[in-house]
């Protein structure tokens, strides 16, 4: 599955924003997991629409 457009401006966004981190796209959901400093969004998932998914820690 190619990344779409969606996730390529907000990749784009947070870059040119400082503030990405560590990112890896899984080709087979489509999805990217991204690293940011921000507290609410640490490690997230950013969906084909473009949503930005919070991952939860494991307990």
């Amino acid at each position: 599955m190619e990344p779409t457009e969606e996730q390529y401006l907000i990749l784009n966004a947070l870059e040119t924003l400082d503030l990405l981190g560590y990112t890896f796209y899984d080709i087979e959901t489509g999805t990217w997991y991204i690293e940011t400093p921000s507290p609410v969004l640490p490690i997230s998932r950013l969906l084909q629409n473009g949503e930005i998914i919070p991952i939860e820690p494991e307990s």
